[in-house]
């Protein structure tokens, strides 16, 4: 790992730039010390680098430069043969037998991690020296209990088990997951199951860490994880009157209780505050006034949420924060509540417009503390992966609802996906056939519309237009799964194309894309292997046709549509990522790269039959093309292909990609 990291680092910056004096890793914590030159080297790593890449190809491991640190281990502390009415040690006590065995600094905290599971807490350090210490012996006394240490380890949640659930079968299920064939060492795999609520904590270490990230399948069912529990509280009122204004605004509460719901004289509130929570369930009861008594438990809803909307108290300003931005953790339970709910676009448009800017305080919003925690960026992923399960749902169910009336999606099973790739070969060379352009002229627009509502114009008026989707040459879909903006995740939100591109999603949804190849003798070779659809070729392209898009645009809250947009065609193409620059202008290799990815498009657009095009202004967003160069080479293949095409229309929205270095001035006005 020692000579990966220099080895990255040095073949990302200069010597001149960067100069390391030597690199010790300590693997098992996933720590490691760099030593450089001097200090403007160091604030240039930290400030201006902050992290890269472990690998240029694989994203997935990244190393961050900062100069002080803080390291999240998990304290287990045995429960063989202990009673049921123990009192646990204190977090104080925690951290005072922590500096007696491993010596050194005072830990920045420790935290029981939940009331349902005292004898677990989570302890956060900075001293590397210590953390040495602990390598050496993970496993202390205190108060004549075992204590084991579980160095950097994830802590995740299961909710609302059977009743018939184990550890042990937990274990094997999640062993399963992240392929080990034998069951993961209690050393490196804590579970806890809690017989009362049918909660599970999970202390994950090494490689048994992977287990959030994957399928995990429990008695042939699949599983959700999750990064904390629901804190709500289940009320017992012994009259049949009282107020519960009086009651929320009790100093018990300390204004961090929102009522969810009645249930007859018992009422069900959601707790926004762990130590208001924990002092809850502590005390039991709370008496209000002389003839208002209310007794108090924990709460573990499993209603059927198919009537409800996903909203602020379903999921948006509590459930959704207790999940990642990332789609897979949901799409192999087609039973969680997240796929029931019905869609509303206006509370999801309100919630999209609340998110705070970066200037503004969090704290303002009325939300949990959990949102509140959250950056901007955060909430726009999350907020986005909700639609996107939303659309997962509706491509299940192959309906939806817009005022009580339903309408059927007729999505395509004959829909066709073609993957191009360099040594694709549309027709066999000969002389060329046409005496004449199928057309007098090309006209050309530019249209600051949203590039759906373009494409549907055209189909009302009976032309055959193909779409651009301007694709990531390594994702399907792009950063869809994950909650990102572009172009690209835009389509996936508001249709069925990953039933086309995304390979990794056909277990999961019926009837996905039939699959073939072009190959060098012009044929369709279904027996292509799909998994090396991506990465694409450099001047690769797929070719779809058969999409239904069933969804307005974003600034309409994703409100579905009252009539599906059958059969639409699209080209995937992707641009290339942060292209050398000469001035303003693409360094010549890039340049020549782009224009013949421009004319393979226009190429496999004729060889389609289609006489529009729908464009935009690729890969001068988050890809960082300047517009102004990009546009030129667009006019040029567009002169070559004069009449060839009825129209070609580039729909351009300037969005939070524009504004940059390389597009000051935006992407609609340099086309």
């Amino acid at each position: 790992m020692t000579c990966s990291i220099r080895k990255r680092i040095e073949e990302q910056f200069p010597a001149t730039l960067i100069d390391i004096s030597y690199v010790e890793c300590f693997s098992k914590l996933g720590i490691g010390l760099i030593h450089v030159k001097n200090n403007e080297m160091k604030n240039y790593l930290v400030n201006k680098v902050g992290k890269i890449s472990l690998s240029p190809q694989d994203a997935s491991a990244m190393i961050s430069f900062t100069t002080t640190f803080e390291y999240v281990s998990y304290i287990v502390l045995d429960t063989t043969n202990v009673k049921d009415d123990i009192e646990w040690p204190t977090s104080e006590e925690i951290i005072k037998r922590w500096i007696e065995v491993y010596s050194g600094e005072k830990p920045r905290s420790c935290d029981q991690v939940d009331i349902q599971f005292p004898n677990i807490y989570r302890i956060v350090t900075s001293s590397l020296e210590q953390l040495q210490h602990v390598m050496d012996n993970e496993d202390f006394g205190v108060q004549q209990l075992c204590a084991r240490v579980y160095l950097g380890a994830d802590c995740g949640h299961i909710e609302n088990l059977s009743r018939s659930a184990t550890e042990d079968e937990l274990r094997t299920a999640i062993s399963n997951a992240v392929g080990e064939k034998d069951d993961i060492s209690k050393l490196s795999l804590y579970i806890q199951l809690n017989k009362q609520t049918h909660n599970v904590c999970v202390i994950a270490t090494n490689k048994a860490r992977k287990w959030s990230t994957k399928i995990i399948y429990y008695k042939g069912n699949p599983i959700s994880a999750a990064e904390s529990l629901t804190r709500s509280l289940l009320v017992h009122s012994n009259s049949e009157i009282f107020n519960i204004n009086d009651i929320i605004s009790h100093d018990m509460f300390a204004g961090k209780v929102k009522l969810t719901k009645y249930r007859g004289n018992d009422f069900i509130l959601e707790v926004l505050d762990k130590e208001v929570y924990d002092k809850c369930l502590k005390r039991k009861a709370l008496r209000i006034d002389e003839k208002l008594l209310l007794s108090m438990e924990i709460y573990t809803p499993y209603s059927d949420p198919s009537d409800s909307e996903i909203d602020a108290d379903t999921w948006y300003k509590r459930e959704m924060f207790r999940y990642k931005a990332d789609i897979m953790q949901f799409v192999s339970n087609p039973e969680h509540k997240i796929f029931r709910f019905k869609w509303n676009p206006q509370i999801w448009l309100e919630q999209f417009k609340r998110v705070v800017h970066t200037n503004q305080n969090p704290k303002s919003m009325d939300g949990s503390l959990e949102q509140q925690k959250a950056s901007p960026d955060e909430m726009r992923h999350r907020l986005r992966v909700t639609i996107m399960l939303n659309t997962i749902a509706t491509i299940r169910k192959k309906s939806y609802v817009i005022d009580n009336r339903e309408i059927k999606l007729n999505l395509d099973p004959n829909m066709k996906t073609i993957i191009y790739n360099n040594q694709s070969k549309l027709k066999e060379g000969g002389p060329m056939p046409l005496k004449k352009t199928p057309f007098a002229k090309t006209k050309v627009e530019v249209v600051n519309e949203d590039c759906l509502i373009v494409y549907k114009n055209f189909i009302d008026i009976g032309k055959k237009p193909l779409l651009l989707n301007m694709a990531s040459a390594t994702s399907p879909g792009g950063g869809y799964r994950k909650g990102d903006g572009a172009q690209e995740e835009n389509l996936f939100r508001r249709s069925d194309y990953l039933r086309s591109l995304d390979i990794g999603l056909d277990e999961f949804i019926e009837d996905s894309s039939d699959r073939s190849h072009c190959s060098s003798t012009c044929d369709l070779d279904s027996y292509f292997d799909s998994r090396r659809m991506y990465p694409m070729d450099e001047y690769g392209a797929i070719y779809t046709s058969g999409l239904t898009f069933f969804r307005q645009p974003e600034k309409t809250g994703y409100a579905f549509m009252e009539e599906p947009l059958n059969n639409v065609c699209s080209l995937a193409i992707a641009a290339y990522r942060d292209p050398k620059l000469d001035g303003n202008m693409l360094a010549p290799k890039y340049a020549v790269g782009l224009r013949k990815k421009i004319e393979n498009m226009f190429s496999i657009a004729y060889h389609h039959e289609h006489d529009y095009l729908i464009l935009s202004a690729l890969g001068c967003g988050a890809f960082r093309n300047p517009p102004d160069h990009v546009a030129k080479i667009f006019r040029s293949v567009i002169e070559q292909y004069a009449g060839f095409f009825d129209s070609i229309i580039f729909a351009i929205i300037d969005d939070h990609n524009t504004g940059q270095v390389w597009n000051q001035e935006g992407n609609f006005k340099p086309f």
